[in-house]
């Protein structure tokens, strides 16, 4: 179950990848608001499969990062947009992390979560190959333009 971590440790990071109010905001409220959301998930997933001593923990952890993956990205598209040229960034952006979390992270976890139920290794392993497969430029470097940058991964 250990070989697991590592996979749980590539979300986290796929989840701060991710991270992207009725005046405008400007381009830094936006960055800071957006800021604090991917940093407080990132918080929340310190640890989810710590202590993992079986099939059952493991899902637990995987549910628990399902569960905070879409709460960020719903925070996050709840976010005003900037208005011109950051607005059309952020949008960008929150498309990206939409396609990244809710259409190819989400799922990849929701097959690596079955497998694990039902320990199917193979399974497991394709799992694991389609979540490190994701591509997170688009996110990371229009989170960069914004300023946001704890949204990006290597920050």
């Amino acid at each position: 179950m250990t070989r697991l971590a590592p996979i749980l440790l590539t979300l986290l990071a796929l989840v701060a990848a991710s991270c992207g109010g009725d005046d405008a905001p400007s381009q830094e409220d936006f960055a800071e608001q957006a800021n604090k959301i991917c940093r407080d998930a990132e918080q929340s997933l310190d640890d989810v499969a710590q202590g993992a001593d079986g099939p059952e923990d493991i899902v637990e952890a995987i549910d628990e990062v399902i569960e905070e993956s879409r709460n960020a990205v719903d925070e996050l598209g709840d976010l005003e947009r900037p208005e011109g040229d950051a607005g059309e960034t952020a949008e960008q952006f929150m498309d990206a992390t939409r396609n990244e979390i809710q259409d190819e992270g989400i799922p990849a976890l929701e097959e690596l979560r079955d497998a694990v139920e039902s320990e199917d290794q193979e399974a497991i392993q394709e799992a694991a190959t389609r979540l490190q497969g994701i591509d997170s430029s688009a996110s990371n470097r229009t989170a960069r333009a914004l300023g946001a940058t704890e949204c990006a991964e290597g920050q």
